[in-house]
């Protein structure tokens, strides 16, 4: 009797050991292999990450996959483990230029001896951003008179899109200079760089306006507007502000995700918006989180404070 007992239990213990956990198949092992192997090598958090157990944990998210398409929600699922809060997927039949952005809030009403200038979301192809570029400084030479006592930068609103048109678009009222870096995970710092009219990042020149405008006033003092809107390529735009001389920065604190992507296109089409870097100012602080403005308001108050300090310094 006890040798038909530890019988049975030696073959219900070898069944057991033959019995495999599901496991995706090998086309999506590969493909979450191409994924997983992209974001170690540029994600901006690639030296916080466990990278083997990061792939361990995708894998098991995948394991009922069988085509790439059915191993989206487990890239999407990766992207979100990176804990970076600003990276993206999207699929392969996903077209985010039909989706209709958001309407650009109005310009506000300011004192006649105040500049006013909004500078919104910046998206499209190039003839979208070059006319972006020259409807900003269209509208600051329009508004500029000698007797301004300095400018408002009006950034509520801005969710991102393409940063250099907007720091082409400001930069007569920010100035020449180093004006903030993009900081990878080895702390290497690359500068952003305004030079009479052209924006380089190290030394690759971005943006070349050739015609450069100069401020009828010369080194303005300059107040900064902020909300829980302010995203991305905006918070690029007041991290540019930060430690400018002559300037302070108004209202809520921004959306939080002032840090660099770049986009990657994996092999079936898809692609990630992966986060790279991470803004810092011209001392070269870093942010990565939201940007607290020197001087909180409320909403309804951030115009009204802007306008009392500048008055107030001139």
């Amino acid at each position: 009797m006890k040798n038909i007992l530890c019988s049975f239990l030696i073959l219900t213990l070898l069944i057991g050991c033959d019995k495999k956990e599901p496991a995706a198949s090998p086309e999506v092992q590969a493909y979450i292999n191409e994924v997983v192997t992209l974001l170690k090598a540029k994600s901006v958090n690639r030296k916080n990450i466990d990278w083997d157990k990061f792939k361990a944990s995708v894998l098991k998210h995948a394991e009922k996959a069988v085509s790439i398409q059915d191993a989206y929600p487990s890239v999407e699922y990766a992207v979100t483990q990176l804990h970076d809060h600003h990276s993206y997927f999207a699929a392969a039949n996903n077209n985010e230029d039909s989706e209709k952005a958001p309407p650009t809030l109005t310009d506000e009403t300011v004192p006649a001896d105040i500049g006013y200038i909004r500078i919104p979301y910046c998206m499209g192809d190039e003839d979208q951003l070059e006319a972006y570029r020259n409807k900003v400084l269209e509208q600051l030479k329009e508004r500029d008179k000698a007797n301004l006592k300095g400018w408002i930068v009006d950034l509520r609103g801005n969710f991102g899109g393409n940063m250099s048109p907007m720091l082409t678009g400001i930069a007569p009222v920010l100035g020449n200079g180093i004006v903030g870096y993009f900081i990878d995970p080895d702390n290497n710092a690359e500068p952003w760089i305004c030079k009479d009219g052209k924006v380089l990042y190290g030394t690759t020149t971005i943006e070349d306006i050739h015609e450069f405008y100069s401020l009828k006033k010369a080194n303005p003092y300059v107040a900064v507007l902020t909300d829980s809107l302010t995203a991305s390529s905006g918070e690029a735009v007041a991290v540019a502000f930060k430690g400018r001389p002559k300037t302070r920065s108004f209202g809520t604190k921004t959306f939080g995700v002032s840090s660099s992507n770049e986009v990657y296109i994996l092999s079936d089409g898809a692609r990630i918006n992966l986060t790279v870097s991470t803004f810092a100012d011209r001392n070269k602080q870093k942010y990565g989180s939201s940007i607290i403005p020197d001087q909180k308001c409320a909403p309804e108050k951030t115009l009204e404070e802007a306008v009392k300090w500048l008055q107030k310094n001139n």
